[in-house]
Order: structure tokens, then C-alpha cells, then sequence
């Protein structure tokens, strides 16, 4: 790289100060400054860890490819299978322009409740290791750098912005760093971006420990450190910690700021130029200079990823529960009438919300898919399950003039009847702007206006929820909901910069338009509005669905969640499902013993009526291709492949982290330690829902018993195999995920009852004998020691435990690790 190296430094010696600072901090949303009398071209950044978003938040957004979110990657246990989706998530931001993908996020899924949980991966750090550094390495094979997120200990939207962290040095290295450690060190990631919280007292962003000690002198990262999305407080800390890219622009932090900071001596022009080189080789190592001709978003629909996205649908789908042989609803089983029931059937969920929601390429609900391929389906909804009012369909919205969709104009200036500098439609009636308009508004205030009408289904009284971020004046049905330049009472939507739903009574009829109209001043792109509508309230679904499952021969139940009760900005405050959803389930299954539930959720549920069901099947949110997995599961078309990431705990309760999870006096305590998740279970002797690391297949394996490469590792040995016979049954082939734990016998100080270490995926042939192997490396054992403050292994007794899942041992060996001669 030594034409760039040169170029870096050329840049470097002819930038002048104002540039300088100029280059660190955002120019708009997703860029960061352009010098363009160097030829320096802006970076471009988009969301997000399952799919490319573009660059617009709403409106004229980009089809794009929604892969299976974190969760469902995490359920594959398939690094290979990982890299091919990351490697299609490299494309895509390709696609968009985009420099940097604001991915992977591999927090650890601390709690059940989360908002963002379904965007990682696993709540074990060495599964979400293996996938984030394959991740890494398919993103970057594109020349598109990753941003490792969010660092660190970000694992509840509860007080983001502010919370103080306070967790154990060594659960702290042995944890949630570990995912972090092998994205950079191992994988090679060119970025990392800051958490939002405070980890010790210290804003991560301005944290010179994690960004510094850590990241760079411990690590070797010489890549960038992005902050996250207004997550930098001032500019002295910041950049002496190590953070080179404060986002979003226009910069309050870095900038003018940061100019005078140097000028006033407090911060010297070495530690400024060491950030301004890791941007510049950030657009060195993306070829940002000679990609900068081509602006373009395009948008492509490739069958072949579509396949890419069903496997991998399939492959982290968790067949929980299967009694009696319930499925497939094929072969010698197979039905002649389906009831297919739930309001997830007709609205399946393909991902949650917040800055990972995309506009999606076209997509089927697994309602549509159902009539598509299973015989005699009839349907019914059952419950609702919104937390705000729905949003309406698209074929419900149109325009002033009758055409499909809203309109939406943006005007410069204060007049909102002036001519528009950019208008389109929308098939939707949410609209957020965070920092970005079209091009042709240009960088000063204007006013966006949203015309056009709703067209309800049946007569009756609706109900419509208002929710912005502004001061917005909004009229429905010729009445004023929200009053211009009102101040209202904040809610959580929109990253908690929405208002608390407005909600009005409209009666209406069917096909008459309803018509709405919103007026939104912005002096800075900055403001966001919806507008839901829901339908009379009907009283008898339930009845209804229970008398359609009476007379079917099976009954699918779709129960889950969505994006407004799954998102970043809050925390759900229950693992129960929304609505009446478990009522739905108990009276569903006291009429049809063939009921299956799919659980159409992106984070653990309760499950009150698992013992009621024949077969529970979870897809969580599984991408564009979700639908049509879902099918092919149930068909036994395909196989189950997925294991629980994550443990299903029987009530929120349960949860190790639970009763450490609010925040005292602003600062929140890892009280739980190494007992988080199913470390957590193995100690307390709670027994979960479901294990983390069960799943089922519909084909039978009997494992044999282990066998050990040695009794004995010394101390340079590098690694110890274990050799797990597995046979599959004769009728067909067996999904096995062979896992491997470490338990150390009365080791010197605390450790976790077992920990995961490795693993293999393997499909057994029916009628056939695979030799399972599981490598254990010598860091298998390691400990960190706080006294060394390093790595060290404890000479001693350990189990090797291989298992099916926590809870599921299949053998036990004894290992003996000597220490150093």
C-alpha cells in the first residue's frame, strides 16, 4: 500500500488546521467532509447490520436485501454459512456507494427484554466471536469497512445516552469484550464504533481506556473509531481517547470546536494528525478516491441472494418442540386442511426497528406463502398485537389527486405553499429525517408537507394515532390533531426523539377517504411523523379462530411481536406477548391437537402454553425469504437447522441479569458477574424454557461416546481433540450441532460453572456414522488475571463437556492442563 501510504501522507502535510478538524467531524447524516481541493472525496456510511439502508432515513429510500437479523445468524452456529450472508451485506453496501457499513453489532444479549437484541448475536461471547470476525472478513472483501458495535457494554436501551456502566475487570475481558477482541484482532476490522453509555464514569466516546489502552496498544487496531449517532459530548476528551469521526454532521463537537481546542494549546497537533491519518487511510483502504465518479444507489433483486436468504432462514430457524411427530405436515402425517391463524401470518415480521429497519425488496407474508403451498388453508387474525396504532397498508394511502400513495414536498423556506424542490409519494405514513433531505432542498430550513387520504375497509369508528418529532400541524378528516408549534409530552419512538401517541375518533366508511394533511417546519433536517389508523375493534376474533382450528386438520398460530415493540429506543417491559396472544394459544390447542405455534419474535417470549402445543418452530426475524422458510419447515421440505443463541427463560424473572437490570442513581451494576445467560442457569439451577444451544431435528442421531486426543495437555501443547461418534436413524438426515464446554475442576479463583468453546454443525446421512471433532485450544482455559492484567492459564483439572445444548450433556471427560515447565 505504499502508493497510499504516500498519498496519506501528502494529504497529511497539505491539509491546513480548519481542514483538518473539518475531516473529523460528519458533514450530513451519513458523509463526512469532502477536501476537495485535495481530492480528498467524503465517506459515505450506512445502516446497518441486516441490510443496506442508503442514504435516506424514509421517503426515497432504496429497496434493499433484509437478511436474517443478528439473532437468526446467531442461531445458525455456522461461521461459513455467516460470511456468504456478509459477503452478500459487502454487495449491497456497494450498491448504495456507501464507504462503511455501520456493522457488525455484537453486543452480548444480556437480558431477554433488550430493544436491540434481536440485532446480535448470540448472549454467549465466544459464538458471536466465530460470526463477527466471519462478518468482518466477507463485509471487507468488498472494500467496504465495517464498524465493530457498539463498544462496549451497550446491551439495554434502558437511560442509553447516560447510563455508567460498572461490571468486573475480568467479566469485563472474559465477556463483552471477547466479541470486540476477535472482530479486530482476528478478523481484522477496519472500524469500531463507540457506545452511546459511560463505562466507568466515562463516555465511551471519550473513554482513552477502551479506545486507547485497550483497543489500540493491547489490540493493535489501526483502524477508525466512529462515534455512535450524536455520542460525543466535547472535543479535548474525545480525540485524546482516540475517537477519529464524530457522526452525525453538521459536527458539535469536532469542527470549529476542535479548532479552537488546538489553537488554545489543549490539544497539540501530533494527537490531531494521528486521528486525520486513520480517516484518510480509511479512504484509502475503501478506494474512496477512485470510487468517488459513481454516486449512485441502485437497487438489485438476484434470485440466487434471495436463495442465499432462505438458507440461511432455514438454517437459524429453532425447531423448539415437535411431540408426537407434529411435523412435517407431510408424508405419512400429511393434512388436507390447514387453519392458519395470527396477526404475524398476514403481517409477518421480517426484522425490528430502529436504525437497522430498511425499506424492504418485495416480500410475502407467510400467510401469502401458506395459501401458495399447504392445502385447505382458511385464516382469521385472532388478536391484535400494535403497540401504536397500525399503520395502514399501502394499497390504503393515496394522494391528493387519488394516485397511489401520500405525497410528500419539500419547500425551502417557510412558506409551505411555495413551489416544491423535490416531491415523491410514499407507501407508507411514517416519514423520519434525521439529518438528510433530497439533494435539490439544499442546507437550509424548509418546510415538508404530507397530502393525501386514508381509505378504510370498513365503516365504522376508527381510531388514528398521531406520533412526531417537531412541531408538526396535523389535520385528519378536516379536524386539527396537533396544534402548529404544540410542545408534546415525549414518548419513545423515533430513538426517543417521538412525541407520546396523539390519538383521535374518526367514523368512516368503507372506500370513502379519510384525509390527512401535515405541515412540518424544519430549520434543520431534523423531524419525523405517523400516523396510524386502526380498525373497529372486533370482539369475536378469537371465537372466530377457535371455530376455524376445530375444523382443520392442523392449526399454525403465528403469535410474535413487531418493530415497534422490538427496536432500539427502549426496552420491552415483558417477555409476554403483546395482546391476547397467549389466551389466543391455550384456546387454540384446547380444540386442535395438532396445533403449531410459530414464533414470529426477534428476542425470547413467555410461553405459557409450550406444554399445551404439539410443536413450537422460531424463526424469529428471519429476513425476505422468511415466509417461504417457514413453509419449507413445516412441509419438512427443509430442515431445522437452528439452536437457541440464546436461553428462553419461563419468566422474565429468571433471567440472571434481572435483578441487576434498572439503573440506581444513573449508574448500572453487572451485578450477576460471570452468571449471565446460561451461565447464570448452571449455577442457580433454574431451569429455562428452552437451553441455549436446543433445537431440534426432524431426523434422529444417537451419539456415542467421546473419546479424548490426550489425558493430559502440557505446556506447549497447543490443543486437545475430542472425537464424538454420531449416527443418524434410516429414514433421513440429522442436523446435529456437537458443543463443546470447558469446566474447570476447583479452580483458584471464581469461574462460570461451564463455559462454551467450540462447536461443529455437521448433517449426519441417514443410515450413516460422522466423527464428530472438537478442537479445544489452549485458550480454552484462560483466565484473565487482574494482578498481571493478562492472560494467564491456571494449571489444574477441567471437564471437557460435550453437549447438545446447556442443559443437554452428553458425555464428560477429565482433562489435566500442566502450567509453564
Amino acid at each position: 500500500m505504499e502508493q497510499g501510504t504516500t498519498r496519506v501522507e501528502r494529504w497529511l502535510d497539505d491539509l491546513t488546521l480548519a481542514e483538518r478538524c473539518r475531516l473529523l467531524g460528519g458533514a450530513s447524516s451519513w458523509r463526512t467532509h469532502p477536501i476537495e481541493r485535495l481530492g480528498i472525496p467524503a465517506v459515505k456510511m450506512t445502516d446497518g447490520p441486516n441490510g443496506a439502508r442508503g442514504e435516506f432515513s424514509s421517503g426515497d429510500r432504496t429497496p434493499a436485501v433484509v437478511v436474517p437479523v443478528g439473532i437468526v445468524q446467531g442461531a445458525t452456529w455456522d461461521p461459513e454459512l455467516v460470511g456468504r450472508i456478509a459477503d452478500l451485506l459487502g454487495r449491497e453496501a456497494r450498491r448504495r456507494s456507501a464507504h462503511v457499513l455501520l456493522a457488525p453489532a455484537v453486543n452480548l444479549q444480556r437480558t431477554p427484554i433488550g430493544g436491540r437484541t434481536f440485532e446480535y448475536f448470540s448472549e454467549d461471547p465466544e459464538l458471536s466471536a466465530a460470526l463477527a470476525v466471519a462478518t468482518v472478513r466477507g463485509i471487507q472483501a468488498h472494500d467496504v469497512a465495517v464498524t465493530v458495535k457498539h463498544f462496549v457494554v451497550n446491551d439495554t436501551e434502558v437511560e442509553r445516552h447516560t447510563v455508567d456502566v460498572r461490571v468486573d475487570e475480568r467479566v469485563l475481558r472474559e465477556l463483552y469484550l471477547r466479541p470486540f477482541e476477535a472482530a479486530v484482532c482476528e478478523g481484522g476490522a477496519w472500524g469500531v464504533m463507540s457506545a452511546y453509555n459511560r463505562v466507568d464514569r466515562d463516555f465511551c466516546a471519550a473513554n482513552r481506556r477502551l479506545l486507547t489502552t485497550i483497543l489500540r496498544e493491547e489490540w493493535g487496531f489501526d483502524g477508525f473509531v466512529v462515534s455512535d449517532w450524536f455520542g460525543a459530548h466535547e472535543p479535548v476528551g474525545s480525540l485524546h481517547a482516540g475517537l477519529d469521526i464524530e457522526m452525525p454532521g453538521p459536527a458539535r463537537v469536532y469542527g470549529e470546536r476542535l479548532e479552537a481546542a488546538v489553537a488554545a494549546g489543549d490539544v497539540p497537533e501530533s494527537a490531531l494528525d494521528a486521528r486525520v491519518r486513520a480517516v484518510l487511510e480509511l479512504v484509502e483502504r475503501t478506494k474512496a478516491v477512485e470510487r468517488s465518479a459513481d454516486d449512485r444507489e441502485v437497487s438489485v433483486d438476484d434470485p440466487a441472494e434471495r436463495l442465499l436468504c432462505r438458507e440461511a432462514a432455514v438454517a437459524g430457524m429453532v425447531l423448539a418442540r415437535n411431540e408426537g411427530g407434529a411435523l412435517p405436515l407431510s408424508g405419512e402425517r400429511a393434512v388436507s386442511s390447514v387453519a392458519v391463524i395470527g396477526a404475524n401470518a398476514a403481517r409477518s415480521r421480517i426484522m425490528g426497528g430502529g436504525s437497522s429497519a430498511l425499506r424492504a425488496l418485495p416480500h410475502r407474508s407467510i400467510l401469502d406463502a401458506a395459501f401458495d403451498r399447504l392445502p385447505g388453508v382458511r385464516h382469521e387474525i385472532g388478536c391484535r398485537i400494535d403497540r401504536n396504532t397500525p399503520l395502514p397498508d399501502p394499497d390504503q394511502l393515496v394522494g391528493p389527486d387519488g394516485a397511489p400513495g401520500l405525497e410528500l414536498r419539500f419547500v425551502p423556506g417557510d412558506d409551505p405553499d411555495a413551489p416544491a424542490a423535490h416531491e415523491t409519494r410514499l407507501a407508507e405514513s411514517t416519514v423520519a429525517f434525521f439529518g438528510t433531505v433530497p439533494a435539490p432542498v439544499g442546507p437550509g430550513p424548509c418546510v415538508v408537507t404530507l397530502r393525501g387520504a386514508f381509505l378504510p375497509r370498513v365503516d365504522g369508528r376508527h381510531e388514528v394515532g398521531v406520533i412526531v418529532s417537531g412541531r408538526p400541524e396535523v389535520w385528519v378528516d378536516g379536524k386539527v390533531v396537533v396544534e402548529a408549534g404544540a410542545e408534546l409530552p415525549a414518548g419513545d419512538e423515533f430513538y426517543g426523539f417521538g412525541s407520546v401517541e396523539q390519538l383521535c375518533a374518526v367514523d368512516a366508511h368503507a372506500g370513502e377517504p379519510v384525509d390527512i394533511a401535515v405541515t412540518l417546519p424544519m430549520a434543520r433536517p431534523f423531524g419525523a411523523i405517523r400516523i396510524g389508523l386502526r380498525e373497529p375493534v372486533d370482539e369475536g376474533g378469537i371465537d372466530r379462530a377457535v371455530e376455524v382450528a376445530r375444523r382443520a386438520d392442523a392449526a399454525v398460530v403465528v403469535v410474535g411481536t413487531n418493530a415497534e415493540w422490538e427496536t432500539e429506543g427502549h426496552d420491552r417491559s415483558s417477555i409476554a406477548l403483546p395482546g391476547e396472544q397467549d389466551q389466543l394459544v391455550h384456546r387454540v390447542a384446547a380444540v386442535n391437537g395438532r396445533t403449531i405455534v410459530v414464533v414470529n419474535a426477534g428476542a425470547p417470549v413467555a410461553m405459557p402454553w409450550a406444554d399445551e402445543v404439539a410443536a413450537i418452530v422460531i424463526p424469529f426475524f428471519g429476513g425476505i425469504e422468511m415466509s417461504d422458510a417457514v413453509v419449507d419447515v413445516l412441509l419438512g421440505e427443509a430442515e431445522p437447522g437452528g439452536r437457541l443463541p440464546i436461553t428462553f427463560p419461563r419468566r422474565l424473572g429468571d433471567a440472571p441479569a434481572w435483578p441487576f437490570y434498572s439503573p440506581r442513581d444513573g449508574v448500572q451494576r453487572y451485578g450477576e458477574g460471570f452468571a449471565m445467560g446460561y451461565r447464570g442457569h448452571d449455577r442457580s439451577g433454574v431451569e429455562p424454557l428452552f437451553p441455549f444451544g436446543h433445537g431440534l431435528s426432524y431426523g434422529t442421531a444417537t451419539w456415542l461416546e467421546p473419546t479424548v486426543s490426550t489425558a493430559e495437555l502440557g505446556p506447549h501443547d497447543e490443543a486437545v481433540t475430542v472425537t464424538v461418534p454420531v449416527e443418524a436413524g434410516r429414514d433421513r438426515d440429522a442436523t446435529v450441532v456437537v458443543q463443546g464446554y470447558v469446566a474447570p475442576v476447583d479452580p483458584p479463583v471464581e469461574r462460570e460453572p461451564k463455559a462454551l468453546k467450540t462447536w461443529r454443525k455437521v448433517i449426519v446421512a441417514a443410515g450413516t456414522r460422522t466423527e464428530v471433532e472438537l478442537r479445544f485450544d489452549r485458550d480454552a482455559f484462560r483466565r484473565w488475571d487482574t494482578e498481571r492484567c493478562g492472560w494467564v492459564v491456571d494449571p489444574g483439572d477441567y471437564d471437557l463437556v460435550v453437549a447438545a445444548s446447556a442443559t443437554d450433556e452428553r458425555g464428560r471427560i477429565r482433562l489435566t492442563v500442566r502450567g509453564a515447565p
